[in-house]
């Protein structure tokens, strides 16, 4: 790895991820304002990316795409044993940004972290708020303008995106809420479950694991796990 130019300082933190809307946007900031080094992107496989800009249709200019071994003029580290090598290479910090469809697969590299001794860091934007005596556990993502209320509580892996959480909330392992989402005070999204663009969730709603909640949703009843819900009032319209 040293022939990638890997620089590591006390304050480095390697990323787990290659999307520029997840990774590249997170390091975008957090190396500004949140006082750490980006020592290196992760891809956490054994298999080289081979991405054809070329086949992407994409209207913005403005998009960071990796090549085999670096993204945004970092090294970019291939494997699936990923956490043995940032431990070689002394680099302690670590931010699991990977979003992908199964959530579990977060879980999965954040527990590796951990077995390895790795320290997982919180991204919070300074744009974020965070009211009093919310509890946040590591590898925690907050998004600029997300808003974390009262005596909420965020699980290991969560990612919030401009959306806003009232009062004693709770989003378990690996959840994610997208843009412009609102949750009222006293829900609790489950393990692994996304809730998408603009949705809304009224208070003392319970959203199961693995469940999806579609953009635009108005979530009125409890949703149970392993479902996708659409619609003003939301509706089931597929279990998985």
């Amino acid at each position: 790895m040293l022939e990638l130019g890997i620089k590591v300082q006390e304050d480095s933190v390697a990323i787990v991820g290659w999307h520029d809307g997840g990774a590249g946007q997170v390091q975008a900031w957090l190396e500004k304002h949140c006082g750490y080094q980006v020592a290196c992107f992760v891809n956490a496989t054994d298999r080289p990316l081979k991405i054809d800009v070329g086949q992407i249709q994409r209207d913005t200019r403005q998009f960071s795409y990796p090549t085999e071994n670096i993204f945004k003029d970092k090294p970019l580290i291939n494997s699936a044993d990923w956490a043995s090598i940032l431990m070689d290479l002394k680099i302690k910090n670590v931010l699991v940004t990977t979003d992908d469809p199964d959530a579990r697969s977060r879980l999965k590299h954040i527990d590796m972290a951990r077995k390895k001794g790795l320290k997982l860091i919180n991204a919070i934007h300074p744009t974020a708020v965070i009211m009093e005596d919310v509890i946040l556990h590591d590898n925690i993502i907050l998004q600029a303008n997300s808003f974390v209320g009262y005596r909420s509580e965020l699980f290991p892996g969560v990612i919030v995106t401009s959306a806003h959480l009232d009062h004693h909330n709770v989003l378990r392992e690996c959840a994610s809420v997208g843009p412009g989402a609102v949750t009222a005070g006293n829900v609790t999204i489950g393990a692994f479950a996304r809730v998408n663009t603009g949705a809304v969730i009224i208070n003392r709603i319970k959203i199961g694991q693995r469940s999806i909640v579609g953009a635009g949703t108005v979530v009125v009843n409890d949703v149970p796990d392993n479902v996708t819900v659409v619609g003003v009032p939301g509706k089931i319209i597929k279990r998985h």
